[in-house]
C-alpha cells in the first residue's frame, strides 16, 4: 500500500504475494532515502520497485532470511543490509555485496550449560546448526575444532540431560530432518544424531487445522527438576517422555 498524505489515505499498489512472504518474522518496507518511486521489500529474498510499487525485481544477496536495510541519506546507492548471515553492503545500489564471511556472528535462540568441568556451553543458532563450545581446550585457545554440532537445522530450545552430560535433546525446524516440530537426539560417544519427535509427520503443504499436533517455531524443551529422566516438550499439548524420547504421553489438553 502507498499514501500520499501522510496515512490520511492509503492505495493498494501490489498484489505481489512473494513481497509477503513469512510476515511474523521479516517482510519489512524501506523507502529510498532519493527517490520517491523507489522502494525496497526484505524477506526470505529482497525485492525492489522503482515504479512506486506497481511492479518489483528481484535483488541478489549473499544470504536469504533479509531482515534489515539501511540507506544513506547522502548517497541512496550505499546500503547496508542484515540478514541471517550477517551484514552486507553495498556501493552500488545492490548490484553486488560485500561478504558475508568477514565477521563472527551468529543468531543465538537458547543456550545451556552441562554439569562437567571442564563445561561445555551449548547455544541453538538461525540457519546454521547447533554448536558445543567447551570452556577450555587441551592447549589453551579454544578453536572451532574443539567444537561439535549436536544438532541441525533453524533451532529453538537445547537442554542437556542432567544425568549423562553426553546426550543433548535439540529442538528443530525448518529444513531440518523431520521438518516442523523436529526433536533431535545427539549422543557425544557416537557422535550420531537420532530424531525422537513427539510424532512424526511431514507437515510441508500440509494446512495446521489438519496436523495431529502443532508446535511453535521455537518449542519449549524442559527436564524435571524432580526426576532427571523426565523431559518435556511444550506443542499445543505438554507432552512427557521418560525413555529418553522413545515414546511420548500427552499430559495436558489443546
Amino acid at each position: 500500500y502507498r499514501t500520499d498524505n501522510y496515512g490520511g489515505r492509503w492505495i493498494q499498489v501490489s498484489q505481489n504475494r512473494d513481497l509477503i512472504h513469512r510476515p511474523w518474522y521479516y517482510t519489512h518496507v524501506f523507502a529510498d532515502t532519493g527517490h520517491a518511486d523507489t522502494v525496497y521489500v526484505a524477506n526470505q529474498r529482497m525485492w525492489k520497485s522503482t515504479d512506486g510499487g506497481a511492479s518489483f525485481t528481484q535483488v541478489s544477496t549473499p544470504h536469504g532470511d533479509n531482515h534489515d536495510l539501511w540507506i544513506d541519506p547522502a548517497d541512496p546507492t550505499r546500503m547496508i543490509e542484515g540478514n541471517d548471515g550477517g551484514a552486507c553492503i553495498t556501493f552500488n545500489g545492490g548490484k553486488s555485496w560485500s561478504s558475508i564471511y568477514n565477521q563472527n556472528t551468529a543468531q543465538f535462540y537458547r543456550i545451556d550449560v552441562d554439569s562437567q568441568h571442564p563445561y561445555r556451553i551449548y547455544a541453538t543458532q538461525q540457519d546454521n546448526t547447533s554448536i558445543s563450545v567447551p570452556s577450555a581446550s587441551e592447549w589453551g585457545v579454544i578453536t572451532l575444532n574443539d567444537c561439535t554440532y549436536p544438532g541441525t537445522g533453524e533451532s529453538g530450545f537445547i537442554v542437556v540431560d542432567p544425568g549423562d552430560p553426553d546426550v543433548v535433546y535439540c529442538g528443530a525446524i525448518g529444513y531440518s530432518p523431520g521438518g516442523a516440530g523436529a526433536l533431535q537426539r545427539y549422543d557425544h560417544r557416537t557422535r550420531q544424531v537420532r530424531l525422537v519427535n513427539v510424532w512424526p509427520e511431514e507437515s510441508t503443504g500440509m494446512a495446521p487445522k489438519n496436523m495431529r499436533y502443532r508446535f511453535a517455531w521455537t518449542f519449549p524443551l524442559a527436564f524435571s527438576p524432580h526426576d532427571r529422566n523426565t523431559l518435556y516438550a511444550g506443542g499445543n499439548h505438554i507432552f512427557r517422555s521418560r525413555d529418553e524420547g522413545s515414546s511420548w504421553t500427552t499430559i495436558s489438553p489443546d
